[in-house]
């Protein structure tokens, strides 16, 4: 109740005030600032920073210290009464921020760990619920190692690349990877994810695995389609392939073995409505349908794909924080001096 009543209180500041907030928030006390960086460098080790609707820049935002940041989501039509969180800019966690927390964001460019080798030895960092171009597990775009371990990415949207850089006890979960992973080997698991890439080519890039080893593979779809020949992956051997959708002929899987995966020379499942195009939309509907290869042939009889598994993907990505559906506020009092306020919101159970 306390943290719903704060964030109503957040909600009336911003719109008193006509202009965005961002409010930070620990056991004792709370502050309010006018940008995401001035709330990181105000908060202390351990505290919550919750970001409003709206379009911000951020530039390169470093987080050193252990911080659970919140935005209002990134799917519109779940954001009508907010608007999403957009940032343009980069995010890094460096030395000091394992155990962080980010949910609910769209983000312009790329999360990092670290923004130099020596600062990107953290460890637990939970991003759930965005939409990011890059995810890199390293301070560049690069693969080198520098420590990060233990990065659990969950029921995001990433438009472009996965660059693993060797971390280990990676785990990616419930998302949708338009482009590639890379540099992963061994300690990697991968569920429940779809990977949107279709028809590529034999370029560097046109792969879906580029140097990935050793990693294990659960309940995924590829889309992945090309008539030919290989161009599924480069440079990956000894992964594991388990209960996965595949729209090649196995043939072409040489990275690897597999069980109980299923093979298509023509793009299979069928989805509610996604085209055989490799870029995410909101307008899609990534619900597998009623004659979908994928129904049940998931692990313990799940589905493959995002709404599959123990823990499916969340309709809407909205985050755990108290989540506004509808928000009317008028622009001046009545006869009696009175603001009407009506809003309402719902809490998240997970």
């Amino acid at each position: 109740m306390k943290k719903l009543i704060f964030f109503l209180t957040m909600v009336l500041t911003g719109t008193v005030y006509s202009q965005a907030v961002f409010v930070v928030q620990n056991a004792s006390n709370s502050s309010v600032h006018p940008t995401l960086n001035a709330a990181v460098a105000a908060a202390v080790d351990g505290d919550y920073i919750y970001m409003p609707g709206g379009s911000f820049g951020i530039g390169d935002l470093k987080i050193n210290k252990r911080l659970h940041l919140f935005g209002a989501g990134h799917y519109p039509d779940s954001t009508q009464a907010t608007g999403i969180t957009a940032l343009t800019g980069n995010i890094y966690f460096k030395t000091g921020a394992s155990n962080s927390v980010l949910q609910g964001i769209y983000l312009s460019s790329s999360i990092l760990m670290g923004d130099s080798c020596s600062t990107g030895n953290v460890s637990n960092i939970l991003i759930s619920r965005c939409n990011v171009e890059y995810i890199y597990l390293t301070y560049n775009s690069g693969s080198t190692n520098c420590g990060a371990q233990n990065i659990f990415i969950k029921d995001c949207i990433i438009r472009n690349d996965i660059r693993g850089a060797y971390a280990q006890g990676t785990v990616v979960e419930t998302s949708i990877i338009t482009n590639q992973i890379s540099y992963f080997n061994g300690n990697a698991e991968f569920k429940n994810n779809i990977f949107l890439k279709y028809n590529t080519s034999s370029t560097s890039t046109g792969y879906v695995l580029n140097y990935v080893y050793n990693c294990n593979f659960s309940n995924n779809i590829f889309r992945h389609y090309y008539s030919t020949t290989n161009y599924f992956s480069t440079n990956s051997s000894d992964n594991f392939f388990n209960n996965c959708i595949f729209g090649f002929p196995s043939t072409y899987l040489v990275a690897g073995t597999h069980s109980n995966c299923l093979f298509s020379t023509t793009f299979s499942p069928q989805f509610v409505n996604v085209p055989n195009v490799a870029n995410f939309s909101y307008t899609y509907n990534y619900h597998l349908s009623d004659t979908s290869v994928a129904k049940g042939t998931g692990m313990n009889g799940t589905d493959s794909g995002i709404y599959g598994g123990d823990n499916p993907y969340k309709d809407g990505a909205v985050p755990l924080n108290p989540h506004i559906q509808f928000k009317q506020i008028p622009n001046a009092t009545n006869s009696q001096g009175k603001l009407n306020i009506e809003i309402k919101v719902s809490a998240q159970e997970n």
